[in-house]
C-alpha cells in the first residue's frame, strides 16, 4: 500500500525472500540481497547476488556459479470491497464485544488497517453485515422485504431455494421475510443497535457504527453470511446507495472479499431454534455452506473466523473459507484481533508481478 513505509516495504520483501528460500534447501549462497523500491510504478525489485557451488566444475577449478537474480513485486492496486459478516449474539455479551469491536474498529485493527487515516486514495470499501436471530437492515429493511418489515428486522428468503442466492429481492418473489412471516408468538429478534452498513470509505462511520453495537439474540450465522455477500454483490445495486454499488463480478483490479465470524454454532431458522444439533442447526450450517460456495463460484474470496467456537462449529468455517489458510481459529481476545490483522495484511500484501 502507498501508505507503508519503505523500511515496512523491505521488511516485508526480506520476508517473502526468506521464507521461500526456506524451503529450497542449501543450494546456493546468497551474498546479499538489494530492494529497489519505486512509488511512482507501485513497484519493489529485489536484486539478488547468489552462488552455486559446482561439483563437476571444480575438477576445472570452477568452484562456484553466480546465478544473479531479479524479482518484482508490485503494489496490489486492486480496488477492494470487503463484507464482514459480525456475531452480535447474546453469548458476545461483555469482553467478547469488547475484543470483537477492538479487532474491527479499535487502532491497529481491520479498518484501520484498510483505511487508515493518511489514505489518500479511494482503494478500498467496507460494509458491515452484524447479526443475530435476524438481521437489522435499518432503512433497507423496507425495499427487501416488500414493504412487510416494519422494525428493521427481516430473516430467510420467502422460498428455501432461493436462501442461497443472490438475486435481487426488488421481486416479492425473492423478498425476505419480515416477523409477521414468521409465523411465531415471540420470534427472535435482530441485533437493536447494529445495522446493516452498505460499502463504504468513511472509515469514521464503519468505526463508529461498530462502537455503539450491543450483543443480544441467537445464531442464525447463515443471515450474516449472505448479507455480507449482499454487500458485495452487483446483483444488489439497486438496493444500496450510488456510492455502495458494487463492481460488477469479474471486474478487472477489483477484488472482493467477505469475512464470516462467529463465536458459535449456526443453530436459528426462522427466529427460532431447537438446538445446536437439532434440525435448525442442520439447517443453518447448510444454508451458509451452500452460500459460501454459490459466493465463491463468483469469484468472492471468502475468509473465516472462529471465536472460542467448539469444535461442532468448525466444519462449517472450513468448508466455507475458499481455502484451509483462510480459516483462523481464534482462542481468545488477542488472537481474534491477531486474525483480523493477518486478514487485513493478506488483503494488503504484495503480489508478484513476475
Amino acid at each position: 500500500e502507498h501508505d507503508a513505509t519503505e523500511a515496512e516495504i523491505r521488511q516485508i520483501a526480506d520476508r517473502y525472500f526468506t521464507s521461500n528460500m526456506a524451503g529450497g534447501g542449501n543450494y546456493a549462497t546468497v551474498n546479499g540481497i538489494n530492494v529497489i523500491i519505486d512509488r511512482d510504478r507501485n513497484s519493489v525489485s529485489l536484486d539478488i547476488d547468489a552462488s552455486v557451488r559446482t561439483t563437476f566444475g571444480q575438477i576445472a577449478g570452477l568452484q562456484s556459479i553466480a546465478i544473479p537474480k531479479v524479482a518484482s513485486a508490485t503494489y496490489d492496486s486492486k480496488e477492494v470491497e470487503i463484507a464482514l459478516q459480525l456475531d452480535v449474539t447474546g453469548s458476545m455479551r461483555g469482553r467478547k464485544l469488547r475484543d470483537l469491536k477492538d479487532a474491527v474498529a479499535g487502532d491497529n485493527g481491520l479498518i484501520d488497517i484498510m483505511l487508515p487515516a493518511s489514505r489518500t486514495t479511494n482503494k478500498v470499501r467496507i460494509g458491515l453485515a452484524p447479526y443475530a436471530s435476524g438481521v437489522n437492515a435499518g432503512p433497507y429493511a423496507a425495499a427487501v422485504s416488500g414493504g412487510r418489515a416494519t422494525n428493521g428486522c427481516v430473516y430467510e428468503r420467502i422460498s428455501d431455494r432461493d436462501q442461497a442466492d443472490d438475486v435481487a429481492p426488488t421481486n416479492s418473489m425473492y423478498r425476505l421475510k419480515a416477523v409477521g412471516d414468521l409465523g411465531l408468538r415471540s420470534p427472535g429478534g435482530c441485533p437493536r443497535d447494529a445495522q446493516i452498513t452498505p460499502i463504504t470509505n468513511d472509515r469514521h462511520a464503519l468505526i463508529d457504527s461498530v462502537e455503539s453495537w450491543d450483543a443480544s439474540g441467537a445464531t442464525a450465522g447463515h443471515l450474516g453470511t449472505a448479507w455480507a455477500w449482499y454487500l458485495v454483490s452487483p446483483e444488489w445495486a439497486s438496493v444500496w446507495p450510488a456510492s455502495a454499488t458494487p463492481v460488477d463480478y469479474g471486474t478487472k483490479d477489483t477484488l472482493k472479499v467477505v469475512v464470516l465470524m462467529t463465536d458459535g454454532i449456526y443453530n436459528t431458522v426462522g427466529g427460532s431454534s431447537d438446538g445446536d444439533s437439532g434440525s435448525t442447526a442442520q439447517a443453518s450450517a447448510r444454508f451458509a455452506t451452500d452460500t459460501c460456495a454459490a459466493m465463491k463460484a463468483k469469484g468472492v474470496v471468502v475468509y473465516t473466523v472462529g471465536f472460542q467456537v467448539p469444535d461442532s462449529a468448525k466444519p462449517t468455517l472450513e468448508t466455507c473459507a475458499s481455502d484451509a489458510s483462510k480459516f483462523y481459529d481464534a482462542t481468545d481476545g488477542a488472537n481474534l484481533k491477531a486474525s483480523f490483522r493477518a486478514i487485513a495484511a493478506e488483503i494488503s500484501n504484495l503480489r508478484l508481478a513476475r
